[in-house]
């Protein structure tokens, strides 16, 4: 549960990073693309899958942990790894999306800054 903390803090503080960077580029830009508006979005796009990831990891520990009535502790160690395997794996591909649209604000950023 450590990593996908450690992720979802990562990704805040990217979007953080993001906002201010934003906030450097001036209110013409934020005009012209309504920023605040994206990444009211963005942020309320974390939340929700933050909140479906954490949906998911606790129905997977608790059936791992049902099954779990009559099993070996091999068998209860083989289950809750691949939950957590399960979990990581959904916690990068958030992740992944996130940063991918952070680095598309970055660059729109630095595009409008230039001109």
């Amino acid at each position: 549960m450590g990593f996908i903390r450690g992720v979802i803090a990562g990704v805040a503080m990217a979007t953080g990073a993001a906002a201010w960077y934003m906030s450097r580029a001036g209110s013409k830009f934020r005009d012209r693309y309504r920023v605040d508006r994206k990444l009211g979005q963005l942020g309320d796009e974390i939340e929700t899958r933050t909140r479906d990831v954490r949906a998911k990891v606790n129905d997977q520990v608790n059936e791992a942990r049902s099954l779990a009535t009559g099993a070996t502790p091999d068998s209860i160690a083989d289950t809750l790894g691949e939950v957590e395997a399960a979990a990581a794996e959904e916690a990068a591909e958030i992740a992944a999306s996130v940063e991918a649209k952070a680095a598309k604000a970055k660059k729109a950023a630095k595009s409008a800054a230039s001109e």
